[in-house]
């Protein structure tokens, strides 16, 4: 009776062993299986967030170059008295050479290049496949009281305007970036004008509506004061901000990014309940030349 129950004893822990075996390999398993779906999610976030910084760079780089013929335009002007014929010139080579900018101007005070002209803005842009010479002096369209001349003027500074649909000038939506010009007299320094570059909003649309689709998700582009200029729901282009978007959606973390971008910081955080009653994660960053800033929101079963 007692080598039975020795039998017994000795099979029970043989069980006891082969089921603590048993169960440290399922917890081994399930645990390498956790640390490898942890290692993969983090590698995700990593993917998506480099994709983001990568468009972001790609924008930035854009604008900044965009800045820099502006720049050189109102030296010129300032220590060289150009005629109609050669500032022309000058804006057609911009253009010529600078296939991201879509048009621009030198806009002069009243009476400022000469005596008799109240407004004078020569202004070229681009259409189809040429460049075209025009003005921008017809009185209904006032550039003095236009963002992108009165901004800078008053500033004193260069500018990049919040983007506009420019009726009466380049006719399509565009930021420009302004950069104020003047002479000296010899004692002080007397405002003339303003030199302006456009960037054309159309491949920043085209651009951002790309990176959404292929990342499975919603990409939006934002203005320094919140305004949409991009994303793939065209409802929001220009009729919403990150911030009205925040209060109709009931979510104030839309509104933290808002803010956040507004002092160029980015980040990730996620987003409960975006769209489609999915929890999303919203990767965003600044771009640093205009204050402009870029989200990423991917849904989080995908990360």
């Amino acid at each position: 009776m007692s080598s039975i129950n020795n039998i017994k004893a000795n099979s029970l822990r043989v069980i006891i062993i082969v089921l603590s075996i048993f169960g440290c390999y399922i917890l081994f398993f399930a645990g390498e299986m956790a640390y490898k779906e942890i290692f993969r999610k983090k590698l995700r976030i990593e993917y998506h967030k480099e994709r983001l910084l990568a468009e972001v760079k790609r924008i930035n780089t854009i604008m900044e170059s965009a800045q820099k013929t502006p720049q050189d335009l109102a030296y010129i002007m300032e220590f060289h008295n150009a005629g109609l014929e050669e500032m022309n010139i000058l804006m057609q080579s911009v253009l010529f050479n600078n296939e991201e900018l879509f048009g621009g101007a030198i806009a002069f005070e009243p009476y400022k290049f000469n005596k008799d002209s109240l407004y004078f803005s020569p202004y070229v842009f681009r259409s189809a496949d040429s460049i075209v010479n025009t003005n921008l002096n017809d009185p209904d369209y006032n550039y003095f009281y236009k963002d992108w001349y009165l901004i800078p003027k008053t500033l004193k500074k260069p500018v990049w305007s919040e983007p506009y649909f420019d009726e009466g000038g380049g006719n399509t939506l565009m930021s420009t970036y302004s950069v104020p010009f003047y002479k000296f007299d010899g004692n002080k320094e007397i405002f003339q004008g303003i030199v302006t570059v456009d960037v054309s909003i159309e491949w920043l649309k085209e651009a951002v509506e790309s990176i959404g689709n292929v990342m499975k998700g919603h990409a939006i582009l934002i203005s320094e004061n919140g305004t949409i200029i991009a994303a793939q729901d065209k409802n929001w282009i220009y009729n919403e901000t990150i911030f009205s978007l925040a209060t109709e959606m009931n979510l104030p973390v839309l509104r933290e990014i808002g803010r956040e971008l507004q002092k160029g910081i980015s980040g990730i955080k996620e987003i409960s309940v975006f769209h489609k009653s999915k929890d999303w994660v919203a990767f965003y960053s600044s771009v640093k030349v205009n204050k402009w800033g870029m989200l990423l929101l991917i849904p989080e079963s995908q990360l």
